[in-house]
């Protein structure tokens, strides 16, 4: 009961946010003109070579997250790169399905086909989310310096020069993050300890979650042991994101057309956005990544509403479909439905919470 109220008020929120943002893009006069016709043209002359390299790039991309998987749980275990894909198909599955309480279902499955504890699993998801949002921010940071502007410098000039302004505010934060993170992982225990007492002021149950995140977040850091380690899950981290920037530059290319002169620099900024977006998603349809790539490729490079709303859709599908029809194959193999892996990741949760 609980787990479905979170669901319906995560949605509701969603639901609130989407709507405001499209209300406010459906008053503009390039919205209220929009031709349906130059839409699906887009979407009909798409060449299939291109779109057939985006799908390869994205299973490679899974593939990948598995690999680095396998490095982050070298000191617990070692895992099968078999297992540890499946869970990346089913877990990503299960958020493009029921949204993002679908997190837990990667670091459940993992824990119980390698007979591992679900929290130290979760750590290592702790870990993956901080790689890839450090690596993200540097992403959108240098492209913001490095991008060719000709293109769109006549039509959002002003936009990218408050952009370039933010890039430097974002290389500053994340250089204190990092450093931050550093910090915590030489002097874990003192950090944590001191963390609880600034956050003392939490109630009972909230300060008992902080102070398990704390615990968790320092077992995830604690899978880098070395230089060696450290430099190796960089070059992991660099290699996935260069594929899944590349989805979005290949989508970009099989459309043709003014979506063809964006640079792969230039589409990094696309996906800066679109991830963004990823915060607000409906179950099975996404809404926040479509509506974030679209807010990027019209108001910084120029793109036409119709083919940046084709590029959209198509992104999504080429990302969320290929997963999709693989985990359900995935699922007929192993006697599971994405419910009873929805149950199993709240029964783990549910157990670490007692614990």
């Amino acid at each position: 009961m609980k787990s479905n109220r979170r669901r319906w008020l995560w949605l509701g929120a969603s639901a609130v946010i989407l709507g405001l943002i499209i209300y406010n893009l459906s008053r503009s006069a390039e919205w209220r003109a929009f031709r349906w016709d130059r839409f699906w043209s887009s979407l009909v002359h798409a060449r299939p070579g291109l779109l057939l390299a985006a799908l390869v790039t994205t299973y490679t991309s899974y593939l990948l997250r598995a690999y680095r998987w396998k490095f982050f749980l070298g000191p617990i275990k070692k895992a099968s790169v078999w297992v540890l894909f499946v869970g990346q198909i089913l877990g990503f599955s299960s958020i493009y399905l029921i949204g993002r309480l679908g997190e837990f279902v990667r670091p459940a499955y993992i824990a119980r086909k390698e007979n591992v504890s679900f929290s130290s699993m979760v750590a290592v998801l702790v870990l993956e989310r901080i790689y890839d949002t450090v690596f993200l921010v540097l992403l959108f940071a240098g492209a913001l310096y490095l991008a060719p502007r000709d293109a769109a410098a006549s039509r959002a000039g002003t936009i990218l020069v408050r952009l370039d302004e933010f890039g430097a505010a974002v290389f500053l934060g994340t250089a204190l993050m990092i450093a931050a993170l550093v910090w915590f992982r030489l002097r874990t225990e003192a950090a944590t300890r001191w963390l609880v007492g600034v956050f003392g002021f939490l109630p009972g149950r909230a300060g008992h979650h902080f102070e398990h995140f704390l615990r968790s977040f320092a077992d995830g850091l604690k899978v880098i042991q070395s230089w060696k380690d450290l430099l190796a899950s960089i070059i992991a981290t660099v290699i996935l994101w260069i594929f899944n920037a590349s989805v979005f530059w290949l989508v970009f290319q099989a459309l043709g057309g003014e979506l063809a002169h964006l640079t792969w620099l230039a589409t990094t900024l696309v996906l800066f956005f679109a991830v963004i977006g990823l915060a607000v998603q409906f179950p099975g349809i996404g809404g926040g990544y479509q509506v974030g790539a679209i807010l990027a490729l019209t108001g910084l490079f120029g793109v036409g509403v119709e083919a940046a709303t084709g590029a959209a859709i198509l992104l999504w599908l080429m990302i969320s479909v290929p997963c999709l029809a693989l985990g359900a194959g995935l699922l007929v193999h192993e006697g599971l439905t994405f419910r009873k892996l929805e149950a199993i990741a709240e029964e783990e949760r549910a157990a670490v919470e007692e614990a």
